[in-house]
């Protein structure tokens, strides 16, 4: 009998144990309170080491650490590039975090090194990167991107499977948490480094690798964090104005557990380094409002910065990328004065009716001004808004002011502004960018919602317009990528879903460009309903491919109807659009694609425009308005757009690479 109670009173205690255990974690905070990244050693494995002309690369390995749970124990072994100037001796330090379908970089690694940092690189995806060398291995988790038909895929929920450490609902269980041990594993190894010092260390990661970025940045032997385009909270939450619109996650996926344990906005409360966010507005892993929102949590005193890049997609310019090497150079180096956010203010209740947004720009550093730009724009999602640069903006004291003209005070006024500083060091090159001695960074970020509108009776004094773009300032509201490669340039825009140059029902499409050479043959496509799930219609790619006979001007007029699907299917109506692309007939990626190779320089864009048309109604249908419609398409899943826009993301990174 009392073998029994003993064996009951043990089996009771431990499920109270593992119950104790998988629901202590109740917080972001209780994820991390117990955990010592410099408990275990590293057990350091330097596999390959040569040298080059910035300093000596390590291709390494080094043990992640013990993690145990009720379901499995594992010692995953982590792979990184680690390199460091030419006779380093305790220089600053850096992490990098490569993002979603990436590895370990070693062109990150070498702008480190010639910047005079030590920097290790690390490969948590485990995609193959040195061949025949061993790699990561994450000991049977489910963390990287391999093995994702054995089930041992990334994992974002918190909810146990077979390759969890838990059997029950636990943190421990999301991939992220091992993504960031890993991170804190690495700072321990530039800890532990004689070239570097262990006191001057900076974290900086790019999409997934942002979210681990933010995640890890409640260490506190980081000295500064830069995460780009991963990190936004609220991810789970319903946009402004747009029902549906959130990530998918269910109650029974254990969504209670994951805002208060993985989820972005559960960090950001607790991060008290110096944090840059490196956005574009048009991003689809970190809409620009949720980062303003996550933003506004973090601790009084603590420095940030956002940059926003302009009409850009996960990706960014040379000069808003430069301010993260100088965020670094600033609070990890410490031999730079970064400047303050520059204050602003959307006055709305102006003598015209027109909202004046207006910044006073921060000069506490000394550093040049170059320029100060001013952009406002009114879509609901920020993955589709477009942005207008601010025409007429005037100086007054140290003041940059400009009116932001409303279309429809009925949807909202979103309004901030970019500061460009010239600088006397460079920021170096590397693939996808070219070497700058400029950066960027953005004000204040402002919001007028219609219910501030009416009541300050803001005038809709803006109007559609037949011109879509003149080019008088080159391509400013468009984006380019390879624009200076003559056989991969891309140009693309938002322009046209913006409520101002919609097109006009029955209206024709009329493009002017100039060429270097004669019959090249071009691709211009219309996406539409792109990241709008949520109104019932999925995502669809319209091209038409047009032969330019001309050396020097070519004239294209298009119905609606000559943009077809791959599947031949014709475009309906300008209405859906969400952007328009523009590139060489031999890029895309359908049946229409030819073999021809474009010949010639870039072309120039000369004129856009729409030629008639009807525009009696005083506006189209929005975008984000869902259409009376019986013919309505089945909704695609989110998660295939995502995957969509990271696949297209890593393609542009690789072609980067290749075409440095």
């Amino acid at each position: 009998m009392k073998e029994l109670i003993i064996k009951y009173l043990t089996t009771l205690l431990l499920i109270c144990g593992l119950f104790l255990q998988s629901n202590a974690q109740q917080s972001a905070s209780d994820v991390w309170k117990d955990y010592d990244p410099r408990a275990e050693d590293l057990n350091i494995e330097v596999i390959k080491k040569w040298e080059n002309n910035y300093g000596t690369i390590e291709y390494v390995r080094y043990s992640v650490g013990k993690l145990e749970g009720t379901n499995r124990s594992a010692n995953p072994i982590m792979a990184a590039y680690f390199g460091y100037p030419k006779e380093a001796k305790n220089v600053p330090g850096i992490v990098h975090i490569h993002g979603g379908g990436q590895k370990a970089e070693k062109s990150r690694v070498e702008t480190w090194m010639k910047m005079g940092y030590a920097c290790i690189s690390i490969n948590w995806g485990e995609k193959p990167f040195e061949n025949g060398l061993p790699n990561t291995e994450w000991d049977g988790l489910a963390v990287g991107f391999l093995g994702k038909a054995e089930g041992l895929g990334f994992e974002n929920k918190v909810m146990p499977r077979e390759h969890t450490l838990y059997k029950e609902e636990n943190p421990f269980n999301s991939s992220w948490v091992p993504i960031s041990i890993s991170a804190r594993r690495a700072i321990t190894f530039l800890e532990e480094r004689e070239e570097v010092d262990p006191n001057r260390i900076g974290v900086e990661g790019h999409s997934m690798g942002g979210f681990a970025t933010v995640m890890t940045a409640t260490d506190d032997r980081i000295k500064a964090v830069a995460p780009s385009v991963g990190g936004s909270g609220y991810l789970m939450n319903d946009m402004w104005g747009l029902p549906k619109s959130k990530r998918h996650m269910r109650e029974d996926q254990g969504l209670a557990l994951y805002q208060k344990t993985i989820a972005s906005h559960a960090y950001w409360p607790l991060i008290k380094t110096p944090i840059l966010f490196l956005g574009a507005t048009n991003d689809f892993n970190s809409p620009t409002e949720n980062i303003i929102k996550s933003m506004s949590l973090l601790p009084e005193g603590t420095e940030n910065m956002l940059v926003l890049t302009p009409h850009l997609n996960h990706r960014f310019t040379e000069e808003t990328n430069a301010a993260r090497f100088l965020w670094m150079d600033a609070h990890v180096k410490g031999d730079f004065k970064f400047p303050k956010t520059s204050s602003s203010e959307l006055k709305l209740k102006t003598k015209k009716g027109v909202p004046v947004f207006t910044v006073e720009v921060d000069k506490s550093t000394g550093l040049p001004i170059e320029k100060v730009e001013i952009f406002y724009g009114y879509s609901r999602d920020p993955r589709n808004r477009f942005f207008h640069t601010a025409a007429n903006v005037t100086e007054k004291k140290g003041k940059y002011s400009a009116e932001c003209p409303v279309f429809d005070v009925d949807e909202p006024l979103f309004a901030f502004a970019n500061i460009t500083y010239k600088i006397e060091r460079t920021i170096p090159s590397y693939p996808g960018k070219e070497e700058t001695n400029f950066f960027t960074i953005s004000s204040e970020y402002q919001i007028a919602y219609p219910d501030a509108l009416k009541t300050a009776k803001v005038k809709a004094t803006e109007r559609r317009h037949a011109v879509i773009d003149d080019f008088s300032d080159d391509m400013q509201d468009w984006y380019t990528l390879f624009r200076h490669n003559y056989r991969h340039w891309f140009f693309g825009t938002r322009k046209l879903m913006d409520p101002c140059f919609m097109g006009p029902e029955g209206g024709k499409l009329q493009i002017q460009l100039e060429t270097t050479e004669a019959n090249n043959k071009v691709a211009i496509g219309i996406e539409t309903n792109t990241w709008q799930n949520y109104t019932g219609r999925r995502k669809e790619n319209f091209y038409v491919v047009v032969n330019l006979p001309e050396k020097g001007l070519n004239t294209i007029t298009l119905t609606a109807e000559d943009f077809r699907t791959n599947g031949k299917k014709p475009l309906k109506d300008w209405d859906e659009i969400t952007e328009l692309t523009i590139c060489p007939a031999s890029n895309i990626h359908n049946s229409m694609k030819v073999e021809q190779k474009w010949e010639g320089d870039t072309p120039t864009m000369k004129s856009m425009k729409w030629i008639g048309g009807d525009y009696s109604k005083w506006r189209r249908i929005y975008p984000h308005e869902k259409r009376g419609d019986a013919s309505v398409q089945k909704t695609i899943s989110f998660d295939n757009e995502f995957q969509d826009a990271i696949n297209k993301s890593v393609s542009n990174e690789d072609l980067d690479q290749q075409l440095k």
